[in-house]
């Protein structure tokens, strides 16, 4: 039975921080979606891409805490919904520091409630004071926070993963369509949302 709960298209989430994805732009953790011309249409002026795997020509096969870039290659860099899949999230933030010119933006979204969802691994949670423990002890300032989808978005994929995990079948019939009316109809999140978050996504800058 398709997943039923409706999120936001990928240029929607990321047009709140697009003003900080500007210059040359690393998109880390690309996956198999290449956003090189959202970004470019916004305020990029090239893009790469780079992931552990990824079917994107050109871009850079590579482990997160190692990208094969001189120090200060990137304006920004972007880093959406990756962090809880890698080993060493500290190691990653350190290498995104490294590759930043000073004053270059970080935009990171991570997940907060949110169910278990390997690919291939899935080590992590953060909250809104963990990610910004997470982004200063690399050496960022934190600009802002964001939450990252609605309560109904959140609820919605809760459920939908507990029933898929107790394989109810007729609990996913009757909760098929409420999930997927209610995440249609309520799709933006409280400014200030913090204990019952999807996610969250910040702007960070290199000191």
């Amino acid at each position: 039975m398709k997943f039923p709960v409706n999120f936001v298209s990928i240029e929607k989430e990321l047009e709140p921080v697009s003003r900080s994805l500007k210059g040359r732009v690393l998109n880390a953790g690309c996956g198999n979606r290449d956003i090189s011309s959202l970004l470019t249409s916004w305020h990029a002026s090239s893009v790469s891409n780079c992931d552990i795997a990824t079917d994107i020509p050109g871009a850079f096969l590579c482990d997160l805490t190692s990208i094969p870039q001189p120090d200060g290659s990137y304006d920004s860099i972007l880093c959406n919904a990756v962090l809880e899949h890698v080993p060493d999230a500290e190691a990653v933030m350190a290498e995104f520091y490294r590759l930043l010119v000073p004053g270059g933006h970080l935009v990171v979204s991570v997940p907060f409630l949110q169910p278990y969802h390997p690919t291939p691994f899935d080590f992590r949670r953060f909250t809104r004071a963990g990610l910004t423990q997470l982004g200063e002890r690399a050496g960022f300032a934190v600009v802002e926070t964001f939450p990252v989808h609605s309560l109904a978005q959140t609820l919605g994929w809760l459920i939908w993963a507990h029933l898929e995990e107790r394989r109810s079948r007729i609990g996913k019939l009757l909760c098929w369509l409420p999930i997927y009316l209610a995440s249609r109809s309520f799709q933006t999140p409280s400014p200030n949302q913090t204990y019952a978050a999807n996610g969250f996504q910040a702007v960070m800058v290199k000191n």
